[in-house]
């Protein structure tokens, strides 16, 4: 098998969204999912001929789901079985240890935690890497209407919104292929694809897909032998993916055979095992209509399989390394067996540096969301005074008497050029293009305008500050004004 490993940046925010609808209640993607390569590559259907039945519906192929990177690192789904107490947070739990496995909590346990006022709650949402990080996924959420051709002006009762998932971040994803037949075509046409998500002709949708290498290792650990609990040997399947399994029919069911499983014996315990579903009609855009209804488990989802002690646990993670149940295609039935994260009654993590827990810590475990919450803004507040206190700073002690239009094109480049290092070199590039060099202050008329001292302490300041670009930002907003009461002064 190989497997192409790509990463996915965002230019623009992206809408993911579960439906089509625009109105009532929109479950929103925290990843995304792997029917949109597919989709990408699903462009060129006709150009594949003979072969497009190998690629985008013999599970040959498959698009498997981007999740966010942090720090360079991959994520997964939090396991469904992972409880915490009420009221404190995965991030919380991570870093006081109050992260719990649920199979391996006995009833004993559970009362011991009721006497001691302690309510566990199951975890659902969010994403980690394997050290115990997590990833803060946020949506932005914009208010549109409807636009009125006739009348030339917003369109009444059609209010509608978009939850986005924000620009500059990295996803990670890969394509799995039985053999390298179609892999030069796969890697051109996603490298070559820019559009991503809903509403691709307005401000979304705009993406960067760079192929990084064919490594084939498995970032997930896992536990090649069964685990015993309560003198019982268990496997566990931790869904990765979406998984669309099928009953004894092979009919899309929630009602899982062994055999959509691919197990000769066994017996699912559904008391150790921990599952949410869903179900959701795809539209196919090459056929310009609806497929059927699919009845899913959800990512994140936990089942137990009970099994021999002598149960080969290796050869069935190889057997199943593909995936199981309908649309591998789409990356759904992607599983690990026995992953890491799941083999003790508290959860550990791979080189995490634990934190002692004192008395203020202590007192979030009550009001952990609050205060959480109100901690983030008061540093969001304390850096934001910070950046503005030291741009005051600069304006002081610099020559910012320029037109309101040089400063405004500078915020335009800001817009445009949303990292430190690509707003320095639209800014200051040496780089010659059509006879003059392409930095904006180093060419034409605006070398003479602007103040040189000014222009080199703006370039130093690159290597002193690790927010440039939002202090460029906030400097381009302030200057004119700096200089407008300068001027009142004056006169």
């Amino acid at each position: 098998m190989i497997r192409l490993n790509f990463i996915c940046t965002f230019k623009s925010d992206i809408v993911l969204h579960s439906s089509s609808n625009t109105e009532g209640k929109v479950e929103k993607f925290s990843y995304i999912a792997g029917s949109n390569f597919l989709g990408m590559v699903a462009r060129a259907y006709d150009s594949f001929s003979d072969d497009a039945f190998d690629i985008f519906h013999s599970g040959k192929v498959r698009f498997l789901d981007a999740h966010i990177l942090i720090d360079e690192q991959k994520t997964f789904h939090v396991p469904f079985s992972w409880f915490a107490p009420k009221g404190v947070s995965l991030k919380e739990a991570i870093n006081e240890k109050e992260l719990y496995n649920d199979h391996f909590i006995t009833n004993e346990q559970y009362k011991e935690f009721a006497n001691n006022e302690i309510q566990l709650k199951q975890q659902r949402n969010g994403f980690l890497t394997l050290d115990g990080n997590v990833a803060n996924i946020q949506h932005t959420y914009t208010q549109k209407s409807a636009y009125d051709r006739k009348n030339r002006r917003s369109k009444k009762s059609a209010m509608f919104g978009y939850y986005a998932l924000q620009k500059a971040t990295k996803w990670s994803f890969c394509v799995e292929l039985d053999d390298d037949k179609y892999k030069s075509n796969i890697i051109e046409i996603l490298e070559n694809s820019k559009r991503l998500g809903k509403s691709k002709s307005a401000e979304y949708g705009r993406v960067e897909i760079k192929y990084i290498d064919d490594e084939q290792n498995d970032f997930i650990p896992q536990e090649l032998k069964t685990i015993e609990i309560d003198n019982k040997h268990y496997i566990f399947l931790y869904a990765y993916s979406r998984l669309a399994l099928t009953d004894d029919m092979g009919n899309n069911s929630y009602h899982t055979s062994l055999t959509s499983l691919k197990l000769d014996e066994g017996e699912i315990d559904w008391k150790k095992s921990q599952i949410r579903t869903n179900r959701y009609t795809p539209y196919n855009t090459k056929r310009e209509n609806r497929d059927f209804e699919r009845l899913i488990i959800e990512k994140g989802s936990i089942l137990a399989i009970e099994v021999q002690k002598e149960f080969d646990v290796k050869a069935y993670s190889e057997k199943i390394q593909k995936g199981i149940g309908l649309y591998l295609s789409e990356g759904q039935g992607k599983v690990v067996v026995n992953p890491s994260f799941l083999l003790s009654k508290e959860v550990s993590f791979q080189g995490k540096e634990q934190k002692t827990v004192n008395e203020h810590n202590s007192s979030l475990k009550k009001y952990g969301v609050i205060n959480s919450w109100l901690e983030e803004q008061e540093e969001k507040k304390i850096k934001e005074y910070k950046l503005l206190k030291s741009v005051k700073e600069f304006i002081a002690n610099h020559n910012v008497k320029n037109k309101k239009s040089q400063w405004g094109q500078i915020r335009s480049l800001c817009s445009a050029y949303i990292t430190d290092e690509k707003i320095y070199e639209a800014l200051f590039s040496g780089k010659m293009e059509n006879n003059h060099k392409k930095g904006f202050l180093l060419h034409g008329m605006a070398e003479k305008k602007w103040d040189k001292q000014l222009i080199e302490d703006l370039m130093d300041e690159k290597n002193r500050r690790d927010d440039y670009h939002s202090f460029v930002k906030l400097l381009s907003i302030y200057a004119p004004k700096e200089d407008d009461k300068k001027g009142a002064e004056h006169e």
